[in-house]
């Protein structure tokens, strides 16, 4: 057990299924081993597969869109996604361990608040590691595969998968571990994530609910809350892993099928929405907080500007003619460090990120889609295009 107080702990690193790694031994205190892990997770969903269709002969057919070797969607689930489900946890949960500590290393947090935010990681954590989540994950993995069972139909399905006899799909061996333990694999890491994303949330709101002690002159032009940026910058390889996901799909259906890439543009745009949704409306919870502190910023810092220069042009625009010792004044330097004190106040946004953040979120989902865009274009004329640019 760690030992530190709750303000010491990460209360992000640990989520679904954590019972289970523990159990396994995969997971101690201090120690997530994520890069053994995420071999591990690969070679449990993947390898079994690519050795039963080696056995059955569906490793490699003279039909390419059913050989379990060329199914991208296979590949991007199991040897992209999965791993990265895994090591992301390396890059989002200190950073988010170290964004619900800024709110108190920042001073935004009065010393009578203090056990409120402490209660607010312990919940966190508490959640983070309940049972009775991880179960509830297991359960809805499962659920999840068969939701997909029942809603993909039979020929979307390449035939390593099972044969087709009548109107029904049998499954082959591969076909059944499938079902059994690399899909609900996969379910149950990305639930792992949900839930998480799901905490995270529920800590900023718990944050919002303290009287934070927002500044409105902050150089960040968010109040003091522009470290939030950084949880958007965290979870870039989530996105990334979303984009693969709905990518790999597409790009068995381009390859192997003959469709057009501009088919797919839609679900493109679409998982670029759902990542910036997921990931960048936790922080928008502080909006309301952030428009308030705006307000009142532009009433006291614009009013503290407007009699810094009524002052400044009775001294020195009504006064005598300006001279060289005029100009070495301190009066000149301070005036203006004050007016740019006052103009972070008028500039501050209501977001607590800018809009770069966004883009970047959106276009890590929007990548794994381009090979798709690619593979239609001739070798040559990509060739071409990459030469243009260096030269």
């Amino acid at each position: 057990m760690n030992t530190g107080t709750p303000t010491e702990r990460v209360p992000f690193e640990s989520a679904p299924p954590y019972h289970l790694e523990s159990w396994l031994g995969l997971i101690r205190t201090g120690h997530p081993h994520v890069v053994r892990r995420a071999i591990l997770a690969m070679a449990i969903a993947w390898l079994p597969l690519a050795l039963l269709t080696l056995v059955r002969g569906d490793f490699m057919r003279p039909d390419h869109a059913n050989a379990f070797i060329l199914d991208i969607g296979c590949f991007a689930r199991f040897i992209v996604a999965l791993p990265l489900l895994i090591l992301a946890e390396a890059v989002c949960a200190p950073r988010l361990g170290a964004i619900a500590r800024q709110f108190l290393t920042a001073g935004l947090i009065a010393d009578a608040d203090r056990p409120a935010y402490e209660r607010a990681v312990v919940s966190t954590g508490r959640l983070l590691r309940s049972p009775v989540a991880e179960a509830a994950a297991f359960i809805l993995a499962y659920a999840l595969v068969v939701s997909v069972v029942a809603s993909k139909p039979d020929t979307a399905l390449p035939l390593w998968h099972g044969v087709i006899w009548g109107d029904r799909i049998h499954p082959t061996p591969a076909g059944l571990w499938g079902l059994l333990v690399s899909l609900p694999l996969l379910f149950l890491l990305l639930l792992g994530w949900l839930w998480r994303v799901g905490l995270w949330a529920r800590f900023l709101w718990l944050m919002n609910r303290i009287e934070l002690k927002l500044v409105p002159a902050h150089p960040d032009g968010a109040g003091g809350l522009g470290f939030l940026t950084t949880s958007l910058e965290a979870f870039l390889p989530l996105a990334f892993t979303f984009g693969v996901l709905g990518a790999g799909p597409v790009l068995n259906l381009v390859v192997h099928r003959g469709a057009s890439p501009t088919q797919f543009r839609l679900e493109a745009v679409g998982m670029a929405v759902f990542v910036v949704l997921l990931f960048g409306t936790p922080p928008l919870i502080f909006m309301r907080r952030l428009i308030d502190a705006h307000h009142r910023g532009v009433l006291s810092y614009g009013g503290f500007a407007v009699r810094a220069a009524q002052q400044f042009d009775h001294k020195w625009l009504a006064g005598p003619a300006f001279d060289e010792q005029t100009l070495q004044a301190r009066d000149f330097a301070a005036t203006n460090g004050l007016f740019s004190i006052a103009r972070n106040a008028i500039r501050m946004r209501p977001l607590p990120f800018e809009a770069r953040s966004i883009a970047v979120l959106g276009g890590a989902a929007l990548l794994p889609f381009l090979p798709a865009e690619l593979v239609k274009v001739p070798f040559d004329v990509i060739l071409q295009k990459v030469g243009g640019f260096f030269l």
